[in-house]
């Protein structure tokens, strides 16, 4: 007992420490705490704004100091639920009192399991149980290692009124546990409130493409046909539906095969969410040549008419050379109709390219599909522009050498680009600029 109590003795003195350390540095930066007093006797507000300038570690060991600092620090430690593995997932529910889920505003959960001692998991109904109470969810992630029942799971998105972001990928074997796109659609669409979709290695269905387009190598969802019809969007979930979500305006797609959409257009202007950013990448299963993907890249571009402020593309564009003929099982299609001329691009304003998916030998045909649609801008980099690329490490001399030659490829290429212009081709480019790390770039004003 003796030794225990010494232990939980240094334990809290240590708490105690770290939690002085930091009200010192942050008191001293707050207007209304000029004259020292204790902790206790601090009105409810200001402790709230202390504790929400400490780090997070002081504020995990502010809460184990006493009741009620524990009970004020709740909505910190809770705001941001990051749950790696089915395992994780299993012993949140298990473990965490269902009440804290009104703290939660950010939750990123993963299905893989990292064991096989997990008899009788089910993560839909864990997953159910979590959203159920959260409340106030604003940001949702999943990275699925199988598929989620799906009237479990759409359920319970109807009641994630707050939620603005959805994240959703497929971190299994796209052959073995395929992630259906009409799932996928089914789910976003349900979030009256999202605004920002990102999907990664999403499955196609067989009930959404013409299995004659799709390539040999491409898995395909089979077995969905247990989705419920959407009480808006009916039984059109593919994922081109996505663009009739009013509330959505940034949407990115990537790792996941879009061949089949070649001939997508939509009617009307009214039916389709005025998207701010598109972001498409290229998938590890047809190669950018095949005249189907780029086809269908830029019919995704050209849906988003009449305007689209950003295009994201980690994949080339190519120049229209058939006319791809209409599969039979879009014909039935109502939201969505054809026309056999080229319709105009939308006008586009930022235009930036992944380096690390895109090669310098495309740039010119990927610019030649793109000439009319009034780029200002253009930026290059690796990886899709946000955050910044991080600056090169001090002493790596051969990825600096590496980004070196990237950017000397990339600006033969540019110079190329710009000496061939016509008068009157890209009147409205501005800028150009590529980045490569903190001292590999190069910018053109035009």
């Amino acid at each position: 007992m003796t030794a225990q109590a010494d232990k939980d003795g240094i334990k809290r003195i240590t708490h105690y420490d770290t939690i002085n350390s930091s009200l010192q540095n942050a008191t001293t930066t707050h207007p209304r705490s000029t004259t020292m007093c204790s902790w206790r006797s601090l009105p409810t507000e200001l402790l709230i704004d202390i504790m929400n300038r400490l780090p997070s570690s002081a504020v995990r060991a502010l809460a184990a100091t006493c009741r009620s600092s524990h009970s004020l620090c709740l909505p910190a430690i809770f705001a941001n639920v990051i749950l790696p593995s089915a395992e994780s997932l299993q012993a949140f529910v298990l473990h965490v009192p269902r009440h804290y889920g009104q703290y939660i505003l950010s939750l990123s959960v993963c299905t893989e399991r990292k064991s096989t001692h997990l008899d009788h998991f089910s993560p839909t109904d864990a997953l159910v149980e979590i959203l159920s109470a959260s409340s106030r969810l604003q940001s949702l992630s999943l990275s699925l290692a199988s598929s989620l029942d799906p009237p479990k799971i759409i359920q319970a998105f109807a009641h994630l009124t707050n939620v603005h972001t959805f994240e959703i990928r497929n971190c299994g074997l796209e052959e073995d546990t395929p992630l259906s796109e009409r799932l996928v659609v089914s789910l976003a669409a349900s979030l009256p409130s999202i605004a920002h979709l990102k999907l990664s290695r999403i499955s196609r269905s067989a009930a959404c493409v013409d299995l004659c387009d799709v390539p040999y190598n491409v898995p395909i969802a089979m077995h969905d046909f247990d989705i419920p019809p959407h009480p808006r969007l009916g039984a059109d979930l593919a994922l081109p539906s996505l663009l009739t979500i009013p509330t959505l305006r940034v949407l990115e797609i990537r790792d996941t095969w879009l061949g089949g959409d070649s001939k997508l257009d939509f009617g009307s202007n009214e039916s389709r969410s005025p998207i701010e950013k598109l972001l498409l990448t290229g998938n590890m299963y047809t190669s950018d040549n095949a005249a189907f993907d780029n086809d269908a890249y830029t019919a995704w571009i050209r849906a988003c008419r009449p305007s689209l402020p950003t295009l994201v593309l980690g994949t080339a564009l190519a120049p229209k050379v058939d006319i791809v003929p209409l599969s039979p099982s879009l014909v039935s299609r109502p939201e969505i109709s054809w026309d056999d001329e080229e319709a105009e691009l939308p006008q586009i304003s930022h235009l930036h390219i992944d380096a690390s998916l895109v090669t310098v030998d495309t740039l010119p045909s990927t610019m030649e599909v793109l000439s009319n649609c009034g780029i200002t801008r253009v930026t290059i980099s690796y990886g899709d522009g946000t955050p910044p690329p991080e600056p090169l490490g001090e002493g790596d001399d051969f990825t600096h050498q590496c980004a070196l030659d990237d950017l000397k490829e990339w600006q033969d290429t540019i110079e190329e680009f710009l000496g061939s212009l016509e008068s009157g081709q890209w009147h409205a480019l501005r800028q150009i600029e590529v980045t490569f790390g903190k001292d590999v770039r190069a910018r053109w004003e035009l």
